[in-house]
């Protein structure tokens, strides 16, 4: 009996069109989830002015969607494991399409607040999946840019909703924001392509699925033939079961609080900034529409940052490229206040920020997936994207609480910049067991131990 380790053979193979088939369905969901969470930022002015809402209520809509983000962060993680990451994908996408379009029948503030609070359910629930997905579907060598990738989705999906809200969001008409959750109803066809996505190894081999394994590895690595007999199993680092526990088991507990710390933080900062930019520009003394550019030019940022940061990832590891970007972040999210109306200056700053933002979400993604086994990695993304959307529910709470209290733009941008510092203390101090073997070997042993237990 030949023993496989599956995991070393999607590590060791080449990129075909296997590959780039579950990239490509990973890349186009995140497009349309970065629309569908952006697009709320955009209309902001138009809501605020069509049902005569103040900066506090606004920010407590922005909140209510956060809420259903940390549900679904937490209660796709576990989902997955029961039913498999591929059809909880399919789940979490049918969920946001579906109350995101609704958004847009809704004639209240409470119906508006539940839809978004269930669209943010789906919405929260694919993002993890996503991560671990396109990370348990990459060989080793490109894992790290692959990853960042599928999150730039998250920006080109803002771009195509400044877009559209170029062309569609008419100043002079109240309700012109409607036709912005109408537009959602396109990625419905998405789902689709989703049923096309192999199922986790991990989830076929609890499952028994000798069959199917054989045929994604055969697809993943030409070279592997599968033979009758094949044991199919993880390397030791993979072997651990799937539990809240095992985010804390020996050399996994101080990443876990690390990483939620980060991903906290990160979130505050995102959802603070982002949602209320347009705003902001706005009380800066900008129109609506450049207001809307200057969005759009921060989020165009993705183009630099992403390939960048990913290359950076996979070259010097995800820890280094990450306190390189939160250390770019915070720079220049504090120039903003300082460039004033200088629009040139502006541009080219709000463009840097934008880069390292994005290519932030990325690359901490990335390396969060990365250190967790295969075995609990959707478990874990789940967790860690969960605590951050909590930071996400706290954001826009926090931006809208000092737009209300008239504090200056200049002290907003500098405030959300100073809050980065409590990000890079904290993934300073995480272990990089990608790039560890000795500590990946440590969790190895424990791995043995607990099971012979």
């Amino acid at each position: 009996m030949r023993e496989v380790i599956v995991s070393e053979v999607i590590a060791k193979s080449k990129f075909n069109s296997f590959f780039r088939n579950v990239f490509v369905i990973c890349f186009l969901t995140a497009i349309c989830e970065g629309y569908n969470i952006n697009v709320f930022s955009l209309v902001i002015p138009s809501i605020m002015k069509d049902w005569n809402l103040g900066p506090a209520e606004i920010g407590t809509l922005g909140a209510w969607s956060m809420g259903g983000m940390i549900f679904g962060s937490l209660f796709f993680g576990p989902l997955s494991d029961k039913i498999g990451k591929a059809k909880s994908l399919i789940m979490g996408t049918a969920i946001f399409v579906v109350f995101t379009v609704a958004v847009g029948f809704t004639q209240s503030f409470n119906q508006f607040a539940a839809c978004r609070f269930i669209a943010g359910i789906g919405l929260a629930g694919i993002w993890p999946l996503l991560m671990a997905h396109t990370s348990e579907y990459s060989p080793k060598a490109i894992r790290g840019r692959l990853i960042v990738w599928v999150s730039s989705g998250m920006a080109i999906g803002t771009i195509v909703a400044v877009l559209t809200g170029l062309a569609i969001i008419d100043p002079s008409s109240s309700s012109s924001w409607r036709p912005m959750f109408f537009v959602t109803a396109i990625p419905i066809l998405l789902i689709i392509a989703q049923f096309f996505l192999p199922e986790s190894l991990n989830f076929l081999m609890v499952n028994g699925k000798k069959e199917k394994i054989a045929k994604i590895l055969s697809d993943a690595n030409p070279e592997f033939t599968p033979q009758p007999d094949d044991n199919y199993t993880m390397d030791a680092f993979n072997k651990t079961k799937a539990s809240f526990g095992s985010l804390f088991q020996k050399g996994m507990a101080k990443n876990t609080i690390l990483f939620w710390i980060m991903f906290f933080i990160n979130y505050v900062f995102t959802y603070g900034v982002l949602i209320w930019l347009p705003n902001l520009m706005i009380k800066a003394g900008f129109s609506l529409s450049s207001s809307l550019l200057f969005t759009l030019d921060w989020n165009a940022g993705f183009i630099l940052g992403v390939p960048l940061l990913g290359r950076m990832s996979d070259k010097k590891g995800g820890k280094f490229t990450l306190i390189f970007a939160l250390v770019t972040l915070a720079v220049f999210t504090a120039l903003i206040s300082i460039v004033g109306k200088n629009n040139i200056l502006l541009t080219i700053v709000l463009f840097l920020a934008g880069s390292a933002q994005h290519g932030i979400n990325g690359v901490a993604g990335s390396y969060m997936s990365q250190n967790y086994p295969l075995s609990f990695r959707g478990f874990g993304a789940g967790w860690s994207f969960g605590i951050g959307r909590i930071g996400g529910t706290v954001g826009p709470l926090i931006g809208g609480m000092l737009l209300a209290n008239n504090v200056p733009v200049e002290t907003d941008f500098l405030f959300f910049a100073a809050i980065l510092i409590i990000s890079i203390i904290a993934v300073s101090f995480t272990t990089d067991y990608t790039r560890n073997p000795q500590a990946i070997n440590q969790i190895s042993s424990n791995t043995q131990a607990m099971n012979q237990k």
